[in-house]
């Protein structure tokens, strides 16, 4: 039974994710679906995050949102999500610039403007 239980959680667990060109110059949808259950709180969620984006003139521009679906019993609908813009370029291989901001639909505010960068080495 053990087992069984061990692969079921191993299963849940895993993360898929999909994004498709929409055919118009550089705009693209996609979905990423996270299903985990926490072993030691006993605890399981799925949560889903749309997204759109643009990539132009070589920036990419996206817009997504992370949407609680189950936290231990359905919870869809019960907050407001919040939604997520970047804008980021690429500079070289391993080094990209961003900003970020965000809209919280729960409290009708904004998030903090966000700008950085990230280096791969």
């Amino acid at each position: 039974m053990k087992l069984a239980i061990a692969t079921a959680a191993a299963v849940l667990a895993a993360t898929s994710a999909s994004a498709i060109e929409l055919g118009i110059g550089g705009l693209t949808a996609g979905a990423t679906t996270t299903a985990e259950y926490n072993v030691d709180a006993e605890n399981m969620s799925l949560t889903v995050e749309p997204e759109v984006g643009y990539a132009f003139a070589g920036m990419d521009f996206t817009a997504s949102t992370e949407i609680s679906v189950y936290d231990d019993e359905f919870v869809l609908g019960d907050t407001m999500p919040t939604l997520d813009f970047k804008a980021a370029r690429q500079i070289w291989d391993n080094l990209e610039l961003y900003g970020e901001i965000g809209y919280d639909f729960e409290t009708e505010e904004r998030t903090d403007l966000t700008v950085g960068a990230s280096f791969e080495f």
